[in-house]
């Protein structure tokens, strides 16, 4: 028959022959036994052992017992652990002072051997109706006290200040060097938050609440920190945390974590999770909750509304596209268009993609809206004899319904395809440059010609122009609108046409907002121009004889002037 252990015992006391009459006297009731020389090292071997009880000297260098049990009283993995102090000290104040400290009993030295085994009978008793209880509310890993157990905290108290913390680049840890240096990564980082709050002389418990992620909460925050502003706290410990080295196995690492302190009662934990997820995508350190939380959660209220009136323009059919001219400065005249999408209002109002494209992505439907755009352009196109662009982002590129929409179309259309140019967005960073490639080379085939939209920006650059080989390069507006005033934009300008001319592909200028730029531009040699003093965008496909009171009076002149 298997010999089953009663469960594990930590025994604590600076003298090795006290451990072993202790021992000897508890060999037949077939306990696991864990022994410690001072407090201190009871703590590290508490944490790393999880044990159902301890036996505590009271009297002991490097760390007294009276300040070991005060201090594990203070881990919620440790506030149901029965702690049984034996001590040479037999006055009244010392066991006031070990029942104090946290203890559960008392037995002065020497003890009698029959009333430490039913001592110890007891408190295993309790200790397995307590591991019921804790199994379902701790972390398998590090044995802290997991969400669950935050919660039900949290439950029971009025407003409290947490600190919710999450190690950066946990999840690459984990796929990287595996799962076994994650949870290493873990149990050293809570080592490694006890000693210091611990050095604070902080009340504080310790909850692992996720993979990576820890919450701190104070017992009284303003009261035994009051002496240090809340930025320059987080600050501290965010310092303290990078200089921290933790050793995994045979390398050591580096490690940080991004903060957020909070205070409050309800949904504190939720809010702070938000905030902190916030805080990460911006790549700041950390945050104080309560100076963010309400803008956030307006602009979540917002966002929310945005992505209602997404879903609805959708259902109802009012995605629609606009056309902004592009004027060809050697010709003369209007020849291509650009295509941008719209959203018109319940009330009939026109909105921009300022105001809802980034709620569209957030909501899932920014995929269907390209889906939307690109039957649109082709059912106007169909009838009408010009160049069309239209805009396509690498997301849309790697989405097989956005795929097999545009290549169905592609092949209905053989003319609308021959005038189409589609503009690579480069507002976003491109995973796979293979898959960007083979879609390129699979449109041209359809005679749909490339562009390179915003160049001098974002992730674009010169060997992706190379590596494209582009039939149009759009240099962006932000260089473009400072074209008359500032020397550097004219140079990064110039250098862009000249390298694009050299390659023979044909630049077009954005922003074009007055008649300076556009002389300006007409003067460098570059072939179209676009913006503002050209035309707005419109529901029409205009053109300067057709609708001349849609376009800028100067350029009107100017061309009636040629």
């Amino acid at each position: 028959m298997e010999n089953r252990t009663s469960g594990t015992i930590l025994i604590v006391d600076d003298l090795r022959t006290n451990r072993m009459v202790m021992k000897k006297a508890l060999e037949n009731e077939n306990y696991t036994f864990i022994e410690a020389s001072n407090g201190q090292e009871a703590i590290e071997l508490a944490l790393e052992h999880q044990p159902a009880m301890i036996i505590m000297d009271g009297l002991m260098p490097v760390m007294d017992g009276f300040e070991a049990v005060r201090t594990l009283r203070t881990l919620e993995t440790f506030k149901r652990t029965p702690i049984l102090m034996i001590s040479s000290l037999s006055d009244e104040a010392s066991k006031l002072k070990a029942i104090e400290s946290g203890v559960n009993d008392f037995i002065t030295k020497p003890f009698e051997k029959m009333e430490l085994i039913l001592r110890c009978r007891s408190y295993m008793e309790i200790a397995k109706t307590n591991s019921k209880y804790i199994l379902s509310t701790k972390n398998p890993y590090t044995h802290m006290p997991n969400q669950i157990a935050l919660r039900q905290t949290l439950d029971c108290r009025e407003e409290t200040s947490i600190l919710l913390m999450r190690i950066d680049h946990y999840h690459s840890v984990d796929a990287f060097y595996g799962e076994t240096y994650a949870r290493m990564l873990e149990k050293q980082f809570v080592k490694y938050l006890t000693e210091y709050f611990r050095s604070l002389d902080l009340t504080v418990l310790c909850y692992h609440t996720g993979p990576g992620e820890f919450v701190i909460m104070f017992d009284n925050f303003h009261r035994d920190m009051g002496h240090i502003e809340l930025h320059q706290f987080c600050n501290m410990l965010h310092e303290h945390i990078q200089a921290y080295e933790i050793e995994l196995d045979k390398f050591s690492y580096d490690i940080s974590a991004t903060l957020c302190f909070a205070s409050g009662k309800e949904n504190l934990y939720e809010d702070a999770s938000f905030t902190l997820d916030w805080v990460i995508e911006r790549k700041m350190p950390y945050v104080i909750m309560n100076e963010v939380i309400g803008k956030l959660k307006q602009e979540t209220k917002e966002n929310i509304e945005k992505v209602h009136m997404v879903k609805k323009a959708i259902e109802e059919d009012r995605i629609i596209p606009y056309f902004q001219p592009i004027y060809d400065n050697k010709l003369g005249e209007i020849t291509k268009y650009e295509t941008l999408v719209r959203l018109v209002s319940e009330e009939g109002e026109i909105i921009s993609p300022f105001f809802f494209l980034d709620a569209a992505k957030n909501g899932n439907y920014y995929l269907q809206i390209t889906r939307i755009m690109l039957e649109k352009v082709f059912i106007v196109f169909q009838y009408v004899d010009a160049e069309v662009t239209l805009n396509l982002s690498y997301v849309d590129i790697v989405s097989d319904k956005v795929r097999d929409k545009l290549f169905r179309l592609l092949k209905e259309h053989p003319d609308t395809a021959k005038r189409l140019t589609l503009e690579l967005l480069e507002d976003e960073e491109v995973e796979s440059d293979e898959v960007l490639e083979e879609f390129i080379h699979e449109v041209r085939k359809y005679g749909v010609k490339i562009a390179i939209d915003d160049f001098g920006s974002g992730y674009s650059n010169f060997q992706r122009i190379m590596k494209i080989n582009p039939d149009f390069v759009k240099i962006d507006g932000s260089i473009i609108k400072h074209l008359t005033e500032d020397k550097k934009s004219e140079i990064l300008t110039q250098a862009i046409n000249t390298f694009s001319h050299s390659l023979g592909i044909k630049t077009v200028a954005e922003f074009v907002s007055d008649e300076a730029i556009f002389r300006k531009v007409q003067e460098m040699g570059i072939d179209y121009a676009q913006g503002y003093f050209i035309a707005e965008p419109h529901d029409k496909l205009v053109t300067l004889k057709s609708h001349p009171t849609l376009f800028h009076q100067k350029l009107v002149e100017s061309v009636e002037e040629d």
